[in-house]
């Protein structure tokens, strides 16, 4: 855990913000920050958790381990996510080799992102004001009740100039580019438990339940072309 998080915390980009590479959680984006620039602000709230958790650790077994480096890096991390990571209403996926924003509202393609959204309230780095309104922006672009799914991201990428990756190799609404990932939604759902909204995370389950989505034949049929779309 030492050396994996003297790791983590010394590979930063310009912004603070933890690098992107060759890819972090979605691997389609494996083109964002492969000049060893690009910067993830998903990463970055997935660190700030993983570390925030590691320092309850070592107190709750009274270990002998200075939590000092980790406090102070957690308290820069997290004004560096708000700072630079906030976009208007909601939080940026990432940001490219050359700085453009990734996930932002004045991109024409992945206006929004998923990931960012749900971890920046499971990290507890969003305030209760900035969960709330990120909350709010899903539900507006990114929650489709009509189809039964919670999109990754919205709009797809279909020709940007800055190439994120493989992601693009998908038609629209295809696996990651805009279509359904089920422990995506998962992640979104933890956090409207976390930000009090039982009853809709609650529904939302049962939305994208496989089980209550095949519950007629022609919803089966259906079910089964966007698996098969999906391995495509």
């Amino acid at each position: 855990c030492f050396k994996f998080l003297s790791l983590s915390m010394s590979n930063l980009g310009s912004h603070g913000l933890p690098l992107m590479n060759g890819g972090d959680w979605n691997d389609g984006m494996n083109r964002v920050g492969i000049k060893g620039k690009g910067e993830s602000v998903w990463l970055g709230f997935f660190l700030y958790n993983i570390i925030d958790k590691f320092i309850d650790m070592i107190k709750d077994n009274k270990l002998n381990v200075d939590t000092l480096l980790y406090e102070r890096f957690n308290e820069k991390l997290r004004d560096n996510l708000n700072k630079y990571g906030w976009d208007k209403d909601y939080y940026l996926r990432a940001y490219f080799d050359n700085g453009d924003k990734l996930g932002s509202r004045d991109n024409s393609e992945c206006k929004i992102d998923l990931i960012s959204q749900s971890f920046s309230i499971i990290s507890s780095v969003a305030s209760k004001e900035r969960g709330l309104k990120v909350i709010e922006e899903v539900e507006k672009n990114l929650v489709d009740s009509d189809n039964g799914i919670i999109k990754l991201l919205n709009p797809a990428f279909k020709k940007s100039l800055n190439n994120p990756g493989y992601i693009m190799n998908y038609h629209e609404g295809i696996r990651e580019n805009g279509g359904q990932y089920t422990h995506a939604v998962s992640w979104y759902i933890m956090a409207l438990i976390q930000a009090g909204y039982s009853d809709r995370a609650y529904r939302y389950y049962q939305m994208i339940n496989p089980v209550n989505r095949t519950a007629k034949q022609k919803d089966v049929e259906r079910y089964k072309k966007e698996v098969l779309s999906k391995r495509r």
